[in-house]
């Protein structure tokens, strides 16, 4: 397993708090997840002292059951970001904590977020499947 920090903000506004943490534990992770998903704000899990090439960070902004979770990558030659994709709600714009998102980069389900934090947590990656 690879080593972290984690950051998140919770709420909007005025009433939003956050934090950071080195080293965090899945409980930690588990915890400020579920605090975004009922609240809204964001979450992002960095990995320390990794290579150069790889995966670098999972993030995810949440804004009223609607999320947008990438992945930022090394591929040794460029720096990509990998999504989620849905095509469901494609042609359609939704606001996200004051950005508009495409609806295909939308994610109507929190445990698609989970699952891919855990496998990003446990692995150091996101499958393809999950995250193109």
């Amino acid at each position: 397993m690879k080593n972290y920090t984690l950051s998140w903000v919770v709420g909007v506004g005025d009433q939003a708090k956050g934090g950071n943490k080195k080293l965090p534990a899945w409980q930690d992770v588990e915890f400020h997840l579920d605090e975004i998903e009922k609240e809204g704000g964001s979450l992002t899990l960095n990995v320390v002292d990794g290579p150069d090439v790889g995966p670098q960070l999972l993030q995810v902004f949440s804004d009223n059951g609607r999320y947008v979770l990438s992945l930022g990558e090394d591929d040794g030659e460029d720096y990509i970001v990998r999504s989620y994709f849905n095509s469901g709600l494609k042609g359609s714009e939704y606001e996200i904590l004051g950005n508009n998102w495409s609806g295909e980069l939308v994610c109507l389900n929190f445990s698609v977020v989970k699952d891919a934090f855990e496998e990003f947590f446990l692995t150091g990656n996101v499958s393809r499947s999950l995250l193109s």
